[in-house]
């Protein structure tokens, strides 16, 4: 062996990274789409040579939906695993707790995404956590101008009856009373996990608003879309990022899903204009489970191992978690393939994107 290849064996490590997120129940399906993209980018880093010859490992904790069990794993992690980044916490109340602990500026590790994202877990801006994507203040905002561009003045709300949802909701009101005012004609708020859903979805069919404006969990938006187009109501229904196409294709049906509108944070995963989509589409073939398929959300976890990986070659060695996230804040922007991440000490949020999409058939997307 040469003095450059026993050189770098002698520097070669396995860096872990972890995901504390929910595995099982109604949050699942976020965790592991996520999960999905981001292995299939670290599983083609690592076969392809790895990080300047570092392997990367993904550990999943499942944290079962529970704030208090979701700060015990992350400590217990930093603890055993030495781990350079956190990615990925699924929750708002998860969000929040951890966020109120302060856990990642006292360990010291960075956190890489986070979701939903709503505002008020983006401000003020955190040292230690990084935000890949637009949070739902900017998506509502390009919801209202969508809505003023076709000519929909009239709108209904429906949306999940707790805290973070309702910032969300005086956002979007806010947003809607600029020049020319959008006017919401109701506001139906639904009971987190009461299951009663037909009072709330009544009220908005009855609105005779020109549109809805839904602001539930996927599962419920495409129970609203079944309940709305059996009920003969065809009004044009509108959605945040995480109402993901194929989910909502996948619980409503074909007919009713197509042609709700929804707002995105990451290119089209069924387009192929960009560098990084193609890169996604190929990664995704070549080493996602057979069952896998495209999607905003595996397309949203690709990037954000896409963007750990370019991080991790602008950090010195030894690498570190310190030395990880002063290369994420200073070392921007990252090229994550036609689409750049650029941070600073004032501003934690990656990527700029933001579109408008229109679920079509089988749970594709038009943008």
């Amino acid at each position: 062996m040469t003095a450059a290849l026993l050189t770098h064996a002698a520097h070669a490590a396995e860096l872990v990274v972890v995901q504390v997120a929910p595995q099982k129940g109604e949050l699942a399906h976020y965790t592991n789409e996520l999960r999905t993209g981001m292995l299939a980018h670290l599983d083609h880093v690592n076969a392809t040579g790895g990080v300047r010859g570092d392997t990367v490992r993904l550990v999943s904790l499942d944290d079962a939906a529970n704030p208090a069990q979701a700060l015990k794993q992350i400590e217990q992690a930093a603890a055993s695993l030495n781990p350079v980044a956190f990615l990925y916490l699924i929750g708002p109340e998860t969000i929040v707790a951890t966020l109120e602990a302060n856990i990642f500026g006292r360990l010291g590790i960075p956190l890489i995404g986070t979701s939903p994202a709503a505002a008020q877990l983006r401000t003020p801006t955190r040292s230690h956590v990084f935000h890949l994507t637009q949070g739902e203040n900017s998506e509502y905002e390009k919801l209202a101008q969508q809505l003023r561009t076709v000519g929909l003045r009239k709108v209904a709300l429906v949306h999940w009856d707790d805290p973070a949802t309702l910032g969300e909701v005086r956002y979007f009101e806010q947003s809607a009373a600029r020049e020319p005012a959008i006017e919401v004609l109701a506001r139906a708020p639904v009971a987190a996990s009461s299951g009663r859903l037909d009072k709330p979805f009544e009220q908005v069919a009855q609105a005779r608003a020109d549109a809805i404006v839904s602001m539930l969990p996927v599962e419920e938006t495409a129970k609203l879309l079944k309940h709305l187009r059996s009920k003969g109501v065809f009004t044009p229904v509108y959605g945040a990022s995480y109402n993901e196409s194929g989910r909502l294709f996948e619980h409503a049906g074909e007919a009713a899903s197509r042609g709700m509108t929804v707002t995105q944070v990451v290119p089209n995963p069924f387009g192929g204009a960009l560098p990084a989509v193609r890169d996604y589409q190929v990664q995704m073939k070549q080493y996602a489970p057979k069952d896998a398929r495209l999607g905003t959300l595996s397309l949203e976890g690709f990037l954000a191992a896409h963007l750990l990986v370019e991080a991790l070659r602008q950090t010195p060695r030894p690498v570190t978690a310190a030395g990880l996230r002063d290369a994420l804040e200073q070392r921007s922007p990252f090229d994550l393939g036609g689409l750049k991440a650029s941070f600073s000490k004032t501003d934690h949020v990656g990527l700029d994107f933001l579109d408008i999409g229109i679920v079509t058939f089988g749970g594709r997307l038009r943008y």
